[in-house]
């Protein structure tokens, strides 16, 4: 009952959001890409490990990269480690109705980033919402029906896992010409 409650509210919200929400929309590549921002579930170290992977592709192609995590919890994994790049959004940020709130979550979404990677592969409201509000240029999701009219370029994945996405993110957007 209460989930049922909640979801109803995460997707009036968001739906309001997003008749205000006006982004300028234009392509980018791995090279190209001078500020990149990603949206992440802080859940496996697994996972985070091939986020970390992508970020250090971007930040040797000289981008700035900044990481806004979304962790269900209020004590860190032992396996995350803090660095300036990475904001966490906790349980404390994203309350009863988990949709997240707080300075750090509004300026990342208002940040004008030349790529936004929305690194999700499960159906998590709090850092879907992120994404989809992000003013970014060009935002890159998995593709489902979800994030089609929230994102510019989707990745189709026959085996939908970290790793492969990974594998096909970098690929696809080191094939861009721009």
């Amino acid at each position: 009952m209460i989930d049922k409650i909640r979801n109803t509210i995460q997707s009036l919200v968001l739906k309001i959001k997003l008749k205000q929400h006006h982004r300028e929309r234009e392509m980018s590549s791995m090279n190209a890409a001078k500020t990149v921002g990603v949206v992440c579930l802080v859940d496996k170290e697994t996972n985070w490990n091939e986020i970390k992977k992508v970020t250090k592709e971007f930040q040797e192609k000289g981008a700035k990269v900044e990481v806004m995590g979304v962790f269900y919890g209020n004590v860190k994994p032992l396996w995350y480690i803090e660095t300036l790049n990475v904001t966490l959004c906790t349980d404390k940020e994203l309350g009863l109705s988990q949709i997240p709130t707080g300075m750090h979550v509004s300026e990342f979404i208002e940040k004008e980033f030349d790529v936004l990677i929305n690194f999700l592969i499960t159906d998590d409201f709090a850092p879907f919402y992120i994404a989809a509000l992000s003013k970014a240029k060009f935002k890159i999701a998995i593709d489902n029906e979800k994030n089609r009219n929230h994102f510019d370029m989707l990745l189709k994945l026959e085996d939908i896992n970290m790793g492969e996405y990974q594998k096909q993110l970098i690929h696809y957007l080191s094939n861009i010409k721009i």
